[in-house]
């Protein structure tokens, strides 16, 4: 819930929430999915491909890594995924990964996951994850909220890659506009399109 100082503007696929000093966190407990909501996206589930970040149908990706990710909540609102060992193919190696955004200075728009006990990468953003209901946005360094999420066809009609904040990036003309949610379609995700 937000403070009396708080407000809410939405521009376009832009969602930005400022002075959140007064709101109340309502963090999922436990191990969630994150859902990815948009144009033709209804509902696919982050998954895990070599340290990327990718919504649909992960059995398409050419790795045997590839998997669904489980979030838990960490220190510093960070989220830390795990490998949903029931829908991969085979057991991945890679555990406790942490999701990141890159920072407002970085080049990339990549979303993906990387090591908890890495060096810090001034490029990536590990923290500042909260969650108004149960929609996924990020706290920036100055204190407001942004939800900056979107994806980009790869090579399957059925696997987008997902990225942060559009601005700039003119590599994607056919960028879908998404919302993150901890909140599973009411019809599973169609893989057979």
């Amino acid at each position: 819930m937000l403070g009396h100082h708080a407000f809410l503007a939405a521009l376009g696929s832009r969602v930005v929430l400022g002075s959140v000093l007064g709101t109340r966190e309502v963090a999922p407990t436990g191990q969630f999915g994150l859902y990815a909501y948009g144009s033709n996206i209804g509902g696919a589930q982050i998954f895990y491909s070599n340290e990327g970040a990718f919504v649909g149908d992960q059995t398409q990706m050419d790795d045997e890594e590839a998997a669904l990710v489980l979030f838990t909540t960490g220190p510093n609102n960070a989220l830390v995924g795990n490998p949903d060992t029931l829908s991969s193919r085979a057991f991945p190696s890679w555990s406790d990964k942490a999701f990141f955004v890159p920072t407002s200075t970085s080049p990339s728009h990549r979303v993906g996951f990387r090591s908890r006990e890495s060096e810090p990468d001034t490029d990536t953003d590990t923290s500042g994850f909260v969650f108004y209901g149960a929609t996924a946005l990020h706290l920036s360094a100055d204190n407001t909220l942004h939800g900056l999420w979107y994806a980009v066809p790869t090579f399957s009609s059925k696997i987008w890659a997902l990225r942060w904040n559009a601005t700039g990036d003119t590599s994607a003309d056919d960028r879908v506009s998404v919302t993150l949610r901890n909140t599973p379609p009411a019809m599973p995700f169609d893989t057979a399109l």
